[in-house]
């Protein structure tokens, strides 16, 4: 057994640290291997890897239902109890999950399962699984392929450090503290999505309506089609075209942000792809490259642009509806032009338009907390672990 020293430590420790095997100190087994007969509803759930989200936290919402007969027999093997913990080995691999309750019934299948064992702290163990040290281990067994699927043998046979029970403990309280500031982080941005979401469908219902300055109602909302208020056009540049480094923001399907040595127009706009399996907005004002497949809708009249953004974020199952193909769902221009929009007064679209931004403001807040939080955890289990 090799000793080692972390890079970071708490000063009280000095020992030195033991790498160990880890199916030597845990027993390490994974889910059913069969893919019993699904029913459609239960109380006994199926999850699979899919179901480990990378917050540590199992999703239940996309699951399968067992008999109770089918529960049984998988649980034979591979019963999961409070203080085990989950990995996923096929799909998705990694997210692991330390279970601290058991609320549902359900059995594991295309997972790891880390028992729970006196000679490791699994909350110790869950944040070395948390570490990109078991990735490079992955990655190092993987060169070359690609990563789909983590044998057992494989995981049993994965190097882990080991310490004493006490520096386990605070190092495990520690950075489950961390975790629990991210948990809250994520749950105040989850609850203003929420809240998002349900003011945006009250506003554009008119629902709910802003009053002016005196107290009393705006105009009534006209209805127009979006070709009668806007210019719409596609531009003419491929993905080729882009890259990460140049000056000026470049437009397309995808969510990650590139860059174009070239810029087509010149203006304040609201982009859409004309691909993809939904067709979520953007708001942009400056120089910008646009894709000969994205769409920019521009020149607005009688409009303020931050408004029909939003609008159509709240109204994009339309464009879900309108679009075609099979594989690959495809927008046409007609089916922009057409599009209508409810328009109230430029006063009134600016007060939507600034509540609902002051929403993003806030949201983007919480964001950059989180990123800021999980940057630091990061660093923090590079020292402690690698």
């Amino acid at each position: 057994m090799e000793k080692l020293q972390p890079k970071l430590r708490f000063p009280e420790f000095r020992d030195e640290w033991i790498e160990e095997i880890l199916n030597n100190i845990v027993d390490v087994r994974d889910g059913t291997h069969d893919s019993p007969k699904y029913i459609n509803d239960s109380e006994y759930f199926l999850l699979t890897s899919k179901n480990l989200n990378l917050n540590g936290k199992i999703d239940f919402k996309d699951v399968k239902y067992l008999t109770k007969k089918d529960f049984d027999k998988i649980n034979q093997r591979s019963k999961v109890e409070i203080n085990d913990i989950l990995f996923g080995m096929i799909g998705t691999i990694g997210n692991p999950v330390i279970i601290k309750e058991l609320k549902i019934n359900f059995a594991i299948k295309n997972m790891a399962l880390l028992k729970k064992s006196e000679l490791i702290l699994p909350e110790f163990l869950y944040q070395q699984f948390r570490s990109s040290l078991i990735d490079k281990q992955f990655n190092k067994l993987n060169t070359g392929n690609t990563q789909k699927f983590i044998s057992l043998s494989t995981i049993r046979s994965l190097k882990i450090f080991n310490t004493s029970i006490k520096e386990q403990t605070k190092i495990a309280d520690f950075l489950g503290a961390v975790d629990k500031q991210l948990d809250i982080l994520n749950q105040k941005k989850e609850k203003l999505n929420t809240y998002k979401k349900g003011v945006m469908q009250q506003l554009f219902s008119q629902q709910l309506r802003f009053k002016d300055d005196n107290g009393n109602n705006y105009p009534d909302w006209q209805e127009k089609s979006l070709g009668e208020v806007s210019r719409i056009t596609t531009g003419i540049s491929n993905r080729q075209d882009s890259d990460l480094n140049s000056e000026y923001t470049f437009f397309d399907r995808s969510q990650e942000i590139r860059k174009s040595n070239r810029y087509l127009f010149d203006t304040e706009a609201v982009i859409v792809a004309g691909e993809g399996s939904d067709f979520i907005p953007k708001y942009y004002v400056g120089k910008f490259d646009l894709h000969q497949r994205t769409y920019a809708i521009m020149d607005f009249e009688k409009m303020i642009g931050k408004y029909l953004f939003y609008y159509i974020y709240n109204f994009r199952q339309y464009f879900l509806s309108q679009a075609v193909g099979s594989t690959v769902k495809s927008l046409r221009l007609p089916m922009f032009e057409k599009f209508k929009i409810q328009i109230p007064s430029i006063k009134e679209q600016t007060k939507i338009a600034n509540f609902l931004s002051a929403i993003d403001n806030q949201i983007e807040a919480i964001e950059n907390q989180i990123t800021k939080t999980e940057t630091y955890k990061k660093g923090l289990l590079q020292q402690m672990f690698v």
